[in-house]
């Protein structure tokens, strides 16, 4: 492509004469100068961390036939001097893509919280649509089933470029963006032609990088005041959440087509204005998910969606709003709702073989952190556990608010790392710290004797810390991993290392449920238990049985049949159709093997069992029930009396718990000891 072609919508301040031909073809265009080919464009642009300036040089050396430059302080050949190199950037990569974005039919969606869900929520209407759909966002770059790793929220200018010509190439005709402030402020959604645009919410985050609340809400703004409305597509309307106040200023800003969407019922401040009323009524709102009924202004449809919390019907709201802003059938947004019923690290579901619930979700801000936290909340059958931590290199005001939402809205907090960065762990805890000094912090000891008071601990390591809430858990409990959700790393100041929440949850979760898998029994337990050795052959030292039976219906082959002889039953009948069935142990009677014939000693032989025979098998069930106890180191506490058993054991079961972590009692009726 020409040069002349790729800057023609760049303000040029000077056009070199010297060092290059006049209007030379352009193979390529790169950022980064290692990424410079022969015959290439290169773009020198001021970074956060880096200053592409300093890099000109190296990028002609890799065969740059031209720079874009804000400044030539060497005075070199072959640059072109522009007010804004990254505007500039914007401009040329959508240029040197042919503008794939105005054959795209394209949806921006912004705001603080709820970006990601919105796509998925959107991305399911699509498809059930029938439309080739690829997205944008903070989790990947998806389409065509293939899926691409996304660094960044919002991609710089080239690459957003390139995926959306890739798109474009194959087949793909819808694409939902997710729009970050940084990629508004750094121009890298610039040149992009919107057909619609959706702003979920606005709360604390990136203070690290914006001047103040106002600034971050400006620059959220400058995408419904530049891309929407007459710059868009078709005069491109805005949807949204006006359950959000900055959601209401820019519905009354805005001179353009808008949709506000609203949880509530229609209000006058919503018909008072040219907007279409999107709103949800009678909503029911469990554990379960959502339900309830959709109003549009040209129907209702019901709805019944897996997803819970008020902040998820936002969402929902939000992308029946844009789906509605594209005239797709009622029918089709409600059937695109009910096939979305998860999204990755929002809330996520992960299973476990433990009586837990288990989520992992990506809030990272104090307002998300506290949505989810009040929505499980109402939803929790016994405590919350939550696990977090704070970014390092980022928003440091926003630390102590997240430690005391956290303690507010949770029974236990463990404070540990997120991403720290290049931040060191302890700095990033304590800044958390700040805000929780009402709150009480317990060590492991503290939960142990006191397992129902309100509090935290704190624990660097996130991996032991994800233990550590499995490990203090009780049945019923909720437990939280928040602030990485569907990441699968951690950034730590020593380089970057695979980190999975769900996996980490996972593992915890089985090796907590593997500590009350009965223990097994070797034969060298069998005959410390019993205080005798087998009278029969074995199956060889390192043999290993699963369990003790009495019942020779359920016994199986991993375990031993212990014989126990009834008012109406012989246990010892049972023993040859159970050798038959493939039994390897028994536990009989002193004289057992004396009352077989020859031949069906040998026929034991054969299948090789191991008899243990003992004075009285009902004296040896006791003897390896105490055995098990003893070992598995369980307490036990035994109540007799003429009277009063029962309301002592009740009572016993209720103070108990307030000591000790998992009192287990067994009444034995209808006679008690």
């Amino acid at each position: 492509m020409k040069l002349s072609d790729l800057i023609k919508d760049c303000p040029v301040k000077n056009y070199p004469t010297t060092g290059m031909t006049h209007d030379p073809d352009i193979s390529s265009i790169a950022s980064n100068s290692r990424d410079v080919k022969p015959g290439g464009l290169f773009i020198a642009v001021k970074g956060l961390m880096a200053d592409g300036h300093d890099y000109i040089e190296q990028a002609f050396q890799n065969g740059a036939t031209a720079v874009i430059a804000q400044n030539n302080p060497t005075d070199l050949d072959s640059i072109i001097l522009v007010e804004n190199s990254r505007l500039s950037m914007a401009s040329i990569a959508a240029n040197f893509y042919d503008n794939p974005s105005k054959d795209l039919t394209l949806i921006g969606i912004t705001g603080t919280n709820g970006k990601t869900t919105t796509t998925w929520l959107l991305e399911s209407i699509f498809k059930t649509c029938g439309f080739s759909t690829g997205v944008i966002g903070t989790i990947n770059i998806r389409y065509n089933h293939q899926i691409f790793d996304n660094p960044v929220t919002t991609p710089d200018s080239i690459d957003l470029q390139r995926a959306l010509y890739d798109m474009k190439n194959a087949g793909v005709t819808h694409v939902i963006m997710e729009v970050s402030s940084h990629g508004l402020d750094l121009n890298r959604v610039d040149f992009c032609q919107f057909d619609a645009g959706v702003f979920t919410n606005l709360s604390q985050d990136h203070l690290d990088y914006h001047k103040g609340m106002d600034d971050y809400f400006n620059c959220k703004k400058r995408f419904f005041t530049q891309f929407l409305g007459p710059n868009g597509k078709n005069n491109a309307p805005a949807i949204l959440n006006i359950d959000d106040p900055k959601g209401k200023t820019l519905l009354n800003s805005l001179a353009y087509k808008t949709i506000g969407v609203s949880t509530k019922k229609k209000t006058n401040a919503i018909a008072a204005t040219n907007a279409a009323a999107i709103f949800a009524k009678d909503i029911t709102d469990d554990i379960h998910g959502l339900s309830g009924t959709i109003c549009l202004p040209n129907g209702s449809f019901n709805l019944t969606s897996q997803l819970t919390g008020t902040f998820n019907l936002e969402n929902i709201l939000c992308a029946t709003g844009a789906a509605h802003a594209l005239n797709i059938d009622i029918n089709q947004i409600q059937k695109g709702i009910e096939n979305c019923r998860t999204i990755p690290g929002r809330l996520e579901k992960v299973d476990t073989p433990i009586d837990r619930f288990l989520f992992v979700d990506y809030a990272h801000t104090p307002d998300a952190l506290e949505t989810i936290l009040v929505t499980l909340k109402l939803r929790a059958p016994k405590r919350i556990i939550l696990v977090f931590g704070c970014g390092g290199d980022r928003d440091r005001s926003k630390r102590p608010i997240m430690g005391q939402i956290a303690c507010e809205h949770s029974n236990i907090a463990i404070v540990t790392s997120d991403n720290p960065r290049t931040e060191h762990p302890d700095s990033i805890i304590n800044d958390i710290l700040e805000g929780i000094d009402e709150f009480d912090k317990f060590s492991e000891k503290d939960l142990l004797l006191s397992p129902f008071k309100k509090g935290y601990l704190v624990e660097v390591d996130r991996k032991k810390a994800l233990k550590k809430a499995i490990f203090i858990s009780k049945p019923g409990d909720i437990i939280i991993a928040a602030g990485k959700g569907h990441e699968t790393y951690q950034i730590t100041n020593a380089g970057t290392i695979y980190f999975d929440d769900k996996e980490e949850l996972k593992t915890a979760a089985i090796e907590f449920s593997n500590r009350f898998n009965p223990i097994g029994w070797e034969i060298d337990d069998l005959t410390k238990a019993l205080s005798c050795d087998p009278v029969f052959s074995t199956p060889g030292k390192d043999h290993r049985f699963t369990g003790i039976s009495t019942d020779s219906r359920a016994t199986t082959e991993t375990q031993i049949f212990l014989s126990l002889n009834g008012e109406n039953f012989e246990g010892h009948t049972f023993i040859k159709p159970l050798i038959d069935k493939g039994i390897k142990g028994f536990v009989t009677q002193k004289g057992f093997i004396d009352t077989l014939d020859e031949k069906t000693k040998k026929e034991f032989q054969q299948k090789n069992p191991i008899i243990f025979e003992t004075e009285n098998t009902l004296t040896a069930l006791g003897e390896l029930a105490r055995y098990q106890r003893l070992r598995s180191n369980v307490k036990l506490l035994a109540i007799t009396g003429s009277s009063g058993k029962t309301t002592t054991r009740k009572i016993a079961h209720e103070k108990l718990p307030k000591k000790f972590l998992k009192p287990n009692f067994i009444p034995l009726l209808p006679r008690e000891i």
